[in-house]
């Protein structure tokens, strides 16, 4: 059994190692703004919601002023958001 965790430890950190800093910054602020909601305004359920729309706002921010709209960021930023509502589903 401790094989088995130790395999599932290595590979987790195989892979956060292997995804860039913005893209990692993306999902804390992903998690951050739904835990916020899930916790301070008891949104619960509906959580994913304001990350989801801080998301394409933050892209269509970068898309006016460089021109430049990044679909990764917004989906990391959604998957930090689906962590706590799956945390606030189950």
């Amino acid at each position: 059994m401790k094989a088995f965790i130790r395999k599932i430890w290595d590979a987790i950190v195989t892979f956060i190692s292997k995804v860039s800093y913005d893209k990692l910054l993306h999902f804390i602020a992903g998690l951050i703004i739904a835990a916020l909601c899930a916790m301070v305004f008891k949104w619960g359920l509906w959580c994913i919601v304001p990350v989801v729309v801080f998301g394409l706002l933050k892209e269509l921010f970068d898309w006016w002023t460089t021109r430049v709209m990044e679909w990764w960021d917004f989906i990391a930023t959604a998957c930090g958001g689906l962590v706590i509502f799956l945390f606030a589903l189950f």
